[in-house]
């Protein structure tokens, strides 16, 4: 029997999810698309029969405030386009209603890190994309090549008036995720020891990675979103 592969970018998101005992397999892949597209690839391997990219994201739409669940309709990256699975993504809305805020535009992938408020207004009047990530739509392609249902669910971290500060960008480089599957302690609280202008800024990311986290759980309580029974064949 065939099981649903979660591509989790950060420990914290994956532990959102709890024990699943439904067969499941989650994969800790670091941040970026090089790193999801590796997991995906594995889980597939393994013998997954759907992938689910799980995690947070930025908000592009700025009516989105954080907490809130993003459950695409479509992924996109430099022009592609990705549908994900019609009927698993109703029946996690349907189950997740009351429970969290909820929005169904669509995800945009982004290669480097989308942290400027100015950008994030640029990029929502150029795609329309609620939301950005760093690794969806790597998960999107490999589903698509092995013909797998595909859903995202991102919870929104930082609102699209929120600019990142440079310290942190630094910590969440791809580049810098030598050990796919580990955030090692250091190599995130390094830069922001060393940037004491940023503490402010990094004290309200910290309420709000809080907000998301919490989430992030509900969804996992309330959505049951690994099951894959409707996933497949759900167009």
């Amino acid at each position: 029997m065939s099981f649903t592969g979660v591509v989790a970018a950060l420990e914290f998101e994956a532990r959102s999810l709890g024990q699943l005992s439904d067969g499941s397999l989650i994969s800790v892949s670091g941040i970026g698309a090089d790193n999801a597209a590796r997991a995906a690839r594995a889980l597939v391997a393994a013998g997954a029969g759907a992938l689910l990219s799980w995690g947070v994201a930025g908000a592009l739409d700025p009516q989105l405030s954080c907490g809130t669940a993003v459950l695409p309709a479509e992924v996109l990256r430099q022009g592609q386009r990705y549908a994900t699975s019609r009927r698993w993504r109703e029946r996690l809305l349907a189950a997740l209603q009351g429970h969290v805020r909820l929005a169904t535009g669509a995800l945009l992938t982004s290669e480097p890190a989308v942290a400027a408020a100015a950008l994030k207004a640029s990029l929502f009047l150029q795609t329309r994309a609620v939301a950005v990530d760093m690794e969806s739509a790597a998960v999107a392609e490999v589903a698509a090549d092995h013909g797998l249902p595909f859903l995202a669910l991102r919870v929104i971290l930082d609102r699209a008036r929120d600019s990142l500060p440079e310290s942190i960008m630094r910590a969440f480089n791809p580049a810098a995720s030598r050990h796919p599957g580990r955030a090692r302690g250091r190599g995130l609280l390094w830069p922001l020891l060393c940037a004491p202008a940023d503490w402010g800024r990094l004290l309200r990311l910290a309420a709000q990675y809080r907000v998301a986290r919490r989430a992030l759980g509900r969804c996992a309580r309330h959505g049951n979103p690994t099951r894959p029974i409707d996933a497949r064949g759900g167009g």
